[in-house]
């Protein structure tokens, strides 16, 4: 009897031991498979912010707004004013209507219902309800709008977290405006810098304008060689690369998303950068073009450039500071 006991107990100890080692194993790789999503960098960021800040290039004609970074997604967001209350907003370069309200602040504002509408994906398929909306008054880069036209929708439609509304670059048309994430700066003139800059100190370069897009960030450059749209996006927290331009072994889907296990290269202008494992997915999107969008640029990449958009005096132009 005693026999047995100590035989069953000796193959208990083996079977923990075995099960103890599997796991020793498995977990660095199920936590490391968990957490792809923190494996994205752009390598040798620093190179691409420039030594002396461009502001020096408005002289005395402009306004400097102060860029919010409370959200959970590193979005930055801009000071709204909505009848006599204050909110901060996403402000997003994907946004190219009016300004969207979402069902997080509706309860807080004045507003009046004029019908129900549809809420649109960037390839132009269907996405939610949303609704028609008048604010009385609202204030955005010390413009006043009175009755302006918006929409209002649910915050879950677009994100995984509550947030207040979106803001777009309608709102700065006429302007040349320059983004600097790392000091946390919006700059806007209502006057063209590009005569005061040289070929040294900024990377110039056109636009693209689409119908359904007419203020979106668009323009052609190569990735992984090819010759593609490139398109920036300031709403969203991760780049992502069309899934048509890498290789499907070298894709690897997990619980935060998809990914490509290598790295991706850029070049727009004599610019050229490298991202590696940014998200996977397939962009379609509403471009009258026959190249394709190969890769939608978030803030996770967007935070390390200072860049200027000027489109004063019919420019359309993206510029890079250097």
């Amino acid at each position: 009897m005693l026999k047995t006991v100590n035989t069953n107990f000796l193959r208990e100890m083996k079977l923990i031991k075995l099960l103890l080692k599997i796991n020793l194993i498995l977990i660095p790789f199920l936590l490391s498979a968990q957490h792809l999503r923190d494996k994205t960098k752009i390598i040798n960021p620093d190179s691409f912010y420039p030594s002396i800040n461009p502001i020096a290039k408005y002289g005395d004609d402009y306004k400097k707004y102060t860029l919010i970074f409370d959200n959970i997604f590193n979005i930055p967001e801009i000071n709204v004013k909505i009848g006599e209350n204050h909110f901060t907003f996403y402000f997003d370069f994907g946004n190219s209507g009016n300004i969207v309200i979402t069902s997080y602040i509706k309860n807080n504002i004045e507003y009046s219902i004029l019908d129900s509408s549809y809420t649109y994906n960037s390839d132009g398929s269907l996405r939610d309800k949303t609704f028609n909306i008048e604010i009385p008054k609202f204030q955005v880069f010390d413009s006043l709008y009175t009755n302006e036209k918006c929409t209002l929708a649910d915050w879950n439609i677009f994100s995984t977290n509550p947030f207040n509304g979106l803001i777009g670059l309608k709102y700065l048309q006429n302007k040349c405006f320059t983004l600097d994430c790392i000091n946390r700066k919006l700059i806007i003139s209502s006057h063209s810098i590009l005569d005061s800059l040289s070929e040294k100190d900024a990377e110039i370069i056109n636009l693209e304008t689409y119908k359904y897009h007419p203020f979106g960030v668009h323009f052609i450059g190569k990735v992984n060689g090819k010759e593609s749209i490139i398109y920036f996006d300031t709403g969203k927290s991760r780049s992502a690369i069309n899934r048509s331009l890498i290789p499907e072994e070298g894709i690897v889907p997990n619980k935060s998303g998809t990914f490509y296990a290598g790295t991706v290269e850029l070049y727009f202008g004599n610019i050229s950068l490298k991202v590696e494992y940014p998200m996977v997915k397939k962009i379609k999107r509403s471009v009258e073009s026959e190249l394709p969008v190969g890769i939608e640029v978030g803030i996770d990449v967007l935070k390390y450039f200072v860049l200027t958009i000027d489109r004063t005096d019919n420019r359309n132009v993206i510029i890079f500071h250097k």
